[in-house]
């Protein structure tokens, strides 16, 4: 017996129309009936049987007012009878939609034999079909993966589509009505079942379910009550699916449903984390607590299952798959920096708004925008990903942002771009091997958009992706040539066009109007300058934006700075007084805020221009954020910027060790406070903007020679006092001549002198192969092909300088300043002269400089069709100029070793001269200024022409207008 309600038992007889059915079990209990399972005998065929299911009407009321009696009827105590009559009124109303709906589709419906009216209530014969209810089948185990626990809900979906096309709701969804055959499902249980429209809405009595029923239907609000009930019971029965067990009402009505669907649900654990996204998206909306707010029809909730479909047989690959991982990657990309000003483009000189270009794209187009630094090339693309991301449209191309400054790192990597789709995507593999992966990405962009397809690519920055992009050109032309793949890529000029990228057409973003400009400064309270050439300055979006940041409303138009360079200048040193407003009365952090913008920031800038990235990785940024706090700490730093003389121990009373450092200065600081640094996809780091750079490297560049000059400025004056002193100690010249020449090392010093020498080599070994590198861009370069501007071999020439300076930068790492050695040394009182040693480990350092500023102003000239130095008259003298350059600086460099050498201990020397002899760059001057016998009187005069001949190379140069801005020229 259940409780308060006695059900008939198994074997008795109930006679229903002159036919006996003897009841062999219970095969189910509602609310309001009771189901058997049961068998007839058939008339003809006696001793076989049939089998049926036999529904009695039964409601079950808690106090027993509904009873069975005696003789096996259904009774009512007084009180009960309204409620009986109603159950009865539900259950004809259920028999007839039943029985409409399957004369209209007998293969959807469950099927009905008869129904009748004996034992004081109302009985139905159904059809057997077979299979499982859908309870049974969880409580069994459930489904084997999510593509089957979707492909039931599109069964069960499919069942539930002919109540709705015939304007009736079942509303009374739930695993145990849900009845499960081959490939497909039945609802059963129609006594809820409501005629939308129909009258007597507020008499009806609804069947109620934990966790199943819908809130306007718990609530009896009656105006709410519509298809999206019907979906709120069917996605409460796909979390059933999913986690187990039912949703609660505290996961409706409070925190969310999603929040119990995580990745680590059985059900999800061999899945492309894209179905995980779509299978949670369609339970968060199908039980969103308003129905206004979730599916709305059948129809568009199975187009939502069989996506979910689709992504697992396509390894998370989609296009709505797609158009979520974008969306969701546009919610990380940094916030803009005020409104944007909408901006107008040429494309093969036709004007165009931005939407006009997303059309162009939509359709397949293909285009490389120009653009100078600043001019918003990059907030263009935002905004173009922002404006057509906002809700998604099967119809519709998926938007994919794609910032090309990480394939710097990514040396030569192949499929670059589908790859970043594919991380987007959360795809690492564990569903199938990447090839299966990229197999199926290009499935995907080889449909247009009448086939589902259709992606946009913005490729940001082709100017920062590095020297080494063949393999990223060449995936640029294969995507564009897909049909359902429109490609919008941003450079800073069209000269890739000279060898790639041709069928591209060629856009530029045009600068700010003036009217734009005006009303900028306008709503600031700033007076636009008068003289004309300074309004244009302020056409380019950053220019304006720094100005905006920067001027005072009294300056009306004076004092506007003349470049990038000095605008950046001025944000930062604004930003910086800014910072010391915001710290008034903590000294500490005022002197931290300075030397964290100029100093540390700077410091990046520099190790950035050396390694030839706009990028670097964490270690790198560690160590020069770890250089950065031992710089900090020494007393030469101190002496050479006396505002932090006194004051380390004040600045770094909070700050423990270099992690600390890092963490505060770089986490806290240059990203989080003010927002000089960032993270790009891949987590490297980069500045804000690479305009920011020639101003931070120049900024390195003045601290690295202040410091420079005053090691060299002490180190002297020791030398200097060390020598008078020894004289007066020895009583006249002639001790003085004697404190000169060489004297006996103890076996410290030499061990000292000899790991200096060891730095040293290392270090020329170093600038040796810049030398060898750029001598082998030289002869390339002073071939008759190149000097005759042979296209084919300007090609060639261009490659190579891109590997020699891929090359430098990859052994850049290796070199240090061999400040700690000298340091040791000085201690020794050692004669060898420190200053110019000290000059000997800084060579490669800046060598590297001028070979990246040299070797692309020789690619700019020699390579670019655009270059006036067309002929050989005007080719060869570049060439020949820094040829002669590289010969006076390896002579003078080599003197200066032969300072060194002459006042180390002879086994120091040996081994320092034999390594220059095995150097390409020395080995010539070995012989021409031999160690032994040369006086220091000669030494000098032979460093004073070697030096003569350095400057005459360097006014060369000028003549050929090399740019001689890195230091070390």
């Amino acid at each position: 017996m259940e409780s308060g309600r006695k059900l008939r038992a198994a074997g008795e007889i109930l006679r229903l129309g002159g036919v006996d059915y003897r009841l062999e079990s219970v095969e189910g209990c509602g609310g309001s009936a009771v189901v058997y399972r049961a068998v007839y005998e058939d008339e003809l065929n006696r001793g076989c049987f049939h089998q049926v299911l036999v529904k009695e009407l039964f409601p079950y009321d808690p106090r027993g007012m509904i009873y069975r009696g005696e003789a096996g009827e259904v009774c009512c105590r007084p009180g009960a009878e309204e409620r009986m009559e109603v159950c009865r009124r539900l259950f004809l109303q259920g028999n007839q939609v039943n029985l409409e709906l399957l004369a209209r589709l007998p293969e959807k419906i469950s099927g009905n034999l008869n129904s009748y009216e004996a034992y004081g209530t109302f009985y139905s014969v159904l059809s057997v079909h077979g299979g499982r209810t859908l309870e049974e089948m969880l409580e069994a185990g459930g489904p084997c993966g999510l593509k089957e626990a979707a492909e039931w809900m599109t069964w069960i979906l499919d069942g539930l589509e002919c109540f709705h096309r015939h304007r009736t709701l079942h509303l009374d969804i739930s695993p145990d009505n849900i009845l499960m055959l081959k490939n497909r499902a039945l609802l059963i249980d129609y006594n809820s079942v409501w005629q939308m429209g129909a009258e007597g809405a507020e008499r009806f009595l609804f069947s109620e379910k934990e966790g199943y029923t819908a809130p306007e239907i718990r609530l009896r609000q009656i105006s709410q009550i519509g298809p999206a009930s019907d979906l709120y019971s069917v996605c409460a029965v796909f979390f059933r699916v999913l986690t187990g067990r039912r949703p609660s009402e505290q996961e409706i009505m409070g925190r969310g449903p999603g929040k119990s669907l995580s990745r680590d649900l059985e059900i999800f654990a061999e899945e492309p984390l894209p179905a995980v996204w779509q299978a949670v998206r369609i339970v968060v909306r199908g039980l969103h607590v308003l129905a206004r707010k979730r599916w709305q029809s059948v129809e568009c909730l199975r187009l939502e299952f069989e996506e979910l479909i689709r992504r697992i047989d396509g390894r998370g690959i989609s296009h709505s798959a797609v158009w979520e991982s974008s969306r969701r990657s546009l919610k990380r990309l940094r916030k803009p920096d005020g409104l944007f000003l909408p901006r107008s483009l040429t494309v093969e000189g036709k004007l165009m708004d931005g939407q006009t270009c997303f059309q162009a794209l939509a359709q397949g187009g293909s285009i490389l925008l120009t653009g100078p630094g600043g001019m918003g090339k990059t907030r263009f693309l935002q905004e173009l990903l922002g404006r057509n991301m906002r809700i998604y449209r099967p119809e519709s191309p998926a938007v994919v942002y794609v910032p090309l400054v990480d394939y710097q790192e990514a040396g030569e990597e192949p499929y670059y771009i589908r790859k970043w789709i594919l991380r987007g995507l959360r795809y690492s593999g564990q569903a199938g091997s990447m090839d299966e992966a990229l197999h199926e990405l290009d499935r995907l962009l080889d449909q247009g958009r009448e086939e589902g397809g259709g992606v946009v690519l913005l490729l940001d920055g082709l100017n920062e992706a590095g020297r080494k992009r063949r393999a990223l050109l060449q995936e640029m032309e294969e995507l564009g040539n897909k049909p359902g793949v429109g490609i919008l890529v941003t450079d800073r000029s069209d000269s890739v066009k000279e060898y790639g990228l041709r069928a591209f057409c060629t856009a530029s973003l045009l600068p700010l109007t003036g009217e734009q400009v005006l009303r900028a400064l306008e709503e600031d309270g700033l007076a636009c300058p008068q003289e004309g050439e300074l309004r244009d300055l302020l056409r380019n979006p950053m220019m304006l934006s720094l100005y905006r940041k920067t001027a005072r409303p009294d300056q009306e138009g004076g004092n506007v700075p003349g470049d990038m360079e000095e605008m950046v200048g001025r944000y930062l040193e604004s930003l910086y007084i800014r910072q010391l407003r915001a710290d008034s009365g903590d000294q500490a952090e005022q002197l931290r805020q300075g030397y964290v913008l100029r100093h540390l920031l700077p410091l990046v800038a520099w190790e950035m221009k050396r390694r030839k990235r706009t990028i670097l990785t964490f270690e790198e940024v560690h160590r020069v954020a770890g250089a950065s706090y031992r710089e900090l700490l020494q007393k030469a730093f101190s002496l050479s910027f006396p505002e932090y003389a006194g004051k380390s121990r004040l600045m770094l009373k909070d700050i423990a060790n270099e992690n600390e450092w890092f963490d505060y200065a770089v986490s806290e600081q240059l990203m989080e406070r003010l927002n000089l640094l960032e993270k790009s996809g891949n987590g490297y780091y980069r500045l804000i903007h690479d305009n920011f750079m020639d101003y931070l490297v120049k900024a390195a560049g003045e601290n690295r020679h202040r410091l420079g000059q005053y090691r060299k400025k002490v180190l002297g004056l020791r030398l200097t006092v060390g020598i008078l002193a020894a004289a007066l100690l020895a009583g006249g010249a002639a001790a003085v001549y004697r404190s000169v020449r060489p004297r006996e090392l103890t076996e410290a010093e030499k061990y000292g002198i000899r790991n200096a020498a060891q730095r040293l080599m290392i270090n020329l070994q170093l600038l040796d192969t810049q030398m060898v590198l750029q001598r082998g861009v030289l002869r390339e370069a002073g071939g008759e092909g190149v000097l005759e501007g042979n296209t084919r071999e300007t090609g060639y020439l261009r490659e190579r300088i891109g590997r020699a300076l891929d090359q430098e930068a990859r052994q850049g790492a290796v070199a240090t300043d061999g400040s700690n050695w000298l340091e040791e040394l000085e201690l020794q009182g050692t004669e060898i002269p420190l200053d110019v040693l000290g000059r000997l480990y800084l060579k490669n350092q800046e060598m590297s400089g001028i070979m990246e500023e040299a070797l692309g102003y020789l690619e700019r000239c020699l390579c670019d069709s655009d270059s006036p130095y067309r002929d050989r008259s005007k080719r060869e003298p570049l060439v020949k100029a820094y040829e002669a350059y590289l010969d006076a600086y390896a002579e003078a460099c080599y003197l200066e070793l032969l300072q060194v050498m002459d006042q180390m201990d002879p086994e120091s020397a040996k081994t320092v001269l034999d390594a220059a002899a095995g150097m390409s760059t020395f080995k010539q001057y070995v012989l021409k200024y031999p160690l032994s016998n040369t006086q220091e009187e000669e030494l000098s005069r032979q460093q004073a022409a070697a030096e003569g001949q350095l400057k005459d190379a360097r006014g060369e140069l000028r003549q050929q207008n090399f740019p001689m801005t890195a230091v070390g020229w």
